[in-house]
């Protein structure tokens, strides 16, 4: 089991925040209250080094970020430049984990982080819950949830809106005339898919259109997703019309498989992505696609966990939650299906 600051404070018979400032060597504490709690850490190995440490005063000036998966190239590429963006002029180094969608990957990152002793924490994977954030506060070390929440820990968060960007995408293609729509997600167990899935039956239900359970692809990787829909394609019954992609980068399979069926992309299926990726302007066609502010996001994180980490010492922290709201840029993937354009034609 991890010690936490909790154990150092009660083992040597001070308040947590007196154990952070003997530890962090941040505010005043007496040479006996430091004493007792230095000895404390080190009988209960609380971290390597602490010691020193506490009597340097010192800090290590690194933030941790914790990535839920460094797989996904694009938006990982743009949440760390928003982190740099903000670290690096202040001085602060980083050290990046992959959580690897798993739990207990990201408890043994978490553990590492709190060895390490950083100054602060973001996180973008929750797959092990409170707990293990509960821990690192309690150790002294704040931290920041990025484009994820936790219901039942009241941690600050800073988020881009999922749910609306999914309402946007499914309502623009509902407003076309669409009523057929593919909704492609990632795996079932990944927080955003949950997030994304109420924003898709939000529009529709403003449209009065029926939620069809067989027009939702839960899909874990490109090869997964290009499977499935073309298998979509050729069983459903009415053919859906238009599909909402889970992001940009998913729209490429989408694409394939509708290219592979002879399904011309817009005249026979629009596709909408997500984010707004550089090569959104670049497909043949070019991508109608929901942007979604990521690197917005990362920037106000790290700016948020650095107000923390020099929160002065016994002031109350109200955390804070904030929503990024998402733009649809409307490009040539788009467009009403051919019934509705038919409709629109004049008689000869």
């Amino acid at each position: 089991m991890v010690t936490t600051i909790r154990d150092v404070a009660k083992r040597a018979g001070v308040s947590v925040s007196t154990a952070s400032r003997a530890l962090n060597g941040r505010g005043e504490v007496s040479k006996d209250v430091r004493t007792r709690v230095l000895a404390a850490a080190t009988e209960l190995s609380y971290t390597a080094n602490l010691h020193a440490r506490a009597l340097k005063g010192a800090t290590t000036r690194t933030l941790g970020v914790l990535l839920s998966d460094t797989s996904a190239f694009s938006f990982n590429a743009r949440l760390m430049s928003g982190v740099y963006d903000v670290a690096t002029p202040r001085g602060y180094g980083v050290i990046v984990c992959n959580a690897q969608t798993s739990a207990e990957a990201e408890r043994e990152a978490h553990r590492m982080l709190l060895e390490k002793r950083v100054d602060g924490v973001l996180s973008n994977s929750v797959k092990s819950g409170a707990e293990p954030l509960r821990r690192l506060e309690a150790g002294g070390i704040p931290c920041v949830l990025v484009n994820r929440r936790l219901d039942d820990l009241d941690c600050d968060s800073v988020v881009v809106d999922y749910r609306r960007g999914d309402y946007l995408a499914t309502r623009h293609l509902l407003e076309q005339g669409h009523r057929r729509i593919l909704c492609q997600l990632g795996a079932v167990d990944n927080p955003p898919s949950g997030v994304r899935l109420p924003g898709y039956r939000d529009a529709l239900d403003e449209f009065g259109v029926p939620y069809a359970p067989e027009l939702v692809l839960y899909c874990d990787d490109f090869h997964e997703i290009h499977q499935r829909v073309r298998v979509a394609m050729t069983q459903l019954d009415p053919r859906p019309t238009a599909v909402v992609a889970y992001n940009d980068e998913s729209a490429l399979p989408v694409l394939k498989a509708l290219r592979e069926l002879g399904l011309d992309v817009p005249r026979d299926v629009s596709v909408v992505g997500q984010n707004d990726l550089t090569l959104a302007q670049y497909i043949d066609p070019t991508l109608t696609s929901v942007a979604h502010a990521v690197r917005d996001m990362a920037r106000q994180a790290t700016e948020l966990l650095l107000e923390k980490i020099h929160w002065p010492e016994g002031e109350s922290w109200e955390p804070r939650r904030v929503a990024y709201e998402p733009r649809l840029v409307v490009r040539e993937s788009s467009r009403p299906p051919l019934s509705v354009v038919e409709s629109h034609r004049e008689p000869a």
